[in-house]
């Protein structure tokens, strides 16, 4: 249980799957499994659902905003080359490679704590707090044929597929309901769970700009404590 004690009928400390399920969904169930370490004594508690259960919604509010603001977007007319995207989409780019890649590799291994935890903290910290926030000028200001709200929704195209591609195997209906959603292009397979893994091109990985983002984000983050 939470306490890292043995469930069992007697201390009346047992969860059972049907109970999480119907409070939770199964979406949560499964996340709760991927989540956890296996190599250690797994835990599970009203309260570890309940952060799981936050989890979740800030990773289907991201995949939800995406969606949101690619309604007007055709991949085929509309996206924009990599060498004309802004440095701030570019760095995006560059953090979503660096998320397949770790998560990949995590599948790989069987470490499916590490593919949660990864998906949780991009979704977080480099699209919501970071790259969401900074776009929604050009997002919601900008004319709908603007060249830079079309280099945005890109990116954002760009991620989400990836991104529900990565989640598939753990967020099986979350996945592929968003993925029924996506801008429709060439070669779109009618279900996630029929796709493969993202090949993100090699471009996308640029340490230059990783490295420059990292000290301005820093910088920012002073700021904002001291605007606080």
């Amino acid at each position: 249980d939470g306490k890292g004690e043995k469930m069992a009928k007697s201390k009346g400390n047992v969860i059972y799957p049907e109970e999480v399920i119907k409070q939770y969904g199964a979406e949560i169930l499964r996340l709760w499994v991927a989540s956890e370490n296996y190599r250690e004594d797994m835990r599970i508690s009203p309260d570890i659902l309940k952060r799981l259960s936050e989890a979740y919604r800030k990773v289907r509010n991201t995949c939800r905003f995406l969606l949101g603001n690619l309604s007007d977007f055709d991949p085929a007319v509309h996206s924009v080359p990599y060498e004309n995207l802004a440095e701030l989409d570019r760095w995006a780019l560059h953090q979503l490679q660096a998320l397949a890649s770790r998560v990949l590799n995590a599948y790989r291994a069987y470490e499916f704590h590490t593919v949660y935890h990864s998906i949780s903290n991009f979704c977080i910290n480099d699209m919501s707090a970071v790259y969401l926030d900074i776009l929604k000028d050009r997002l919601y200001c900008s004319a709908a044929a603007d060249p830079s709200r079309r280099a945005a929704q890109t990116v954002l195209n760009i991620v989400l597929e990836s991104l529900l591609r990565l989640c598939a195997p753990i967020l099986c209906f979350t996945a592929d309901e968003a993925w029924k959603y996506l801008p429709q292009k060439a070669g779109l397979q009618e279900s996630v769970h029929l796709s493969c893994f993202p090949a993100l091109p090699q471009e996308y990985t640029n340490p230059m700009i990783a490295e420059r983002w990292g000290i301005l984000l820093q910088v920012r983050d002073r700021v904002l404590k001291s605007l606080e």
